[in-house]
């Protein structure tokens, strides 16, 4: 389980928002085990329309990877943002996988 740090400043987040971040960030180590650490931020976007804005970082085993996404529904940008990650984690997995397989032939 990646340790997670969430921000939020001045948006409040609730113990299920919590909750949720940890169980959707905390489990990208099932992509590449190397990963340890990360960084959730929770913050509003856009004046008086404002919506969630999620900023992730995971990281580890000389990687890290970024990504945000920003929705009117707080529950939608923490998923969409958590599968941006998984899809550059498991491409960067795939990658060293090929370069391990190229090399032991």
């Amino acid at each position: 389980m990646i340790k997670i740090d969430i921000e939020s400043g001045k948006y409040d987040l609730d113990d299920d928002l919590k909750k949720r971040i940890t169980d959707r960030f905390g489990n990208l180590d099932e992509y590449m085990n190397s990963l340890d650490a990360g960084r959730v931020t929770v913050s509003w976007e856009g004046g008086t329309n404002e919506q969630t804005r999620v900023n992730a970082e995971v990281w580890g085993g000389g990687h890290q990877f970024e990504a945000s996404d920003t929705n009117w529904k707080a529950t939608e940008a923490i998923d969409s943002t958590r599968g941006k990650l998984e899809s550059q984690i498991t491409r960067e997995h795939s990658k060293e996988l090929d370069k391990r397989d190229h090399h032991a032939h």
